[in-house]
């Protein structure tokens, strides 16, 4: 049972992780996390999210946006 938990949470503990990179200004890694997210998603809505945050953590990583403490 517990494995199974597991796999269930899978999309949780990446987009968890993802929106932690988000925060730090790590596009590249958010993206990156966003799309294991994506193969774990079990929902069309949670697809969708996690499409749409791999745009945006994608283009942010290609424009070159800083981080956090960076102006």
């Amino acid at each position: 049972m517990k494995t199974e938990n597991a796999a269930r949470n899978n999309y949780g503990l990446y987009a968890v992780g993802a929106g932690r990179a988000e925060r730090n200004g790590e596009w590249g890694k958010a993206a990156e996390l966003w799309q294991f997210a994506l193969s774990h998603a079990r929902t069309s809505h949670c697809r969708q999210w996690a499409e749409a945050r791999i745009a945006y953590c994608s283009n942010a990583a290609a424009r070159g946006w800083g981080g956090v403490n960076e102006s």
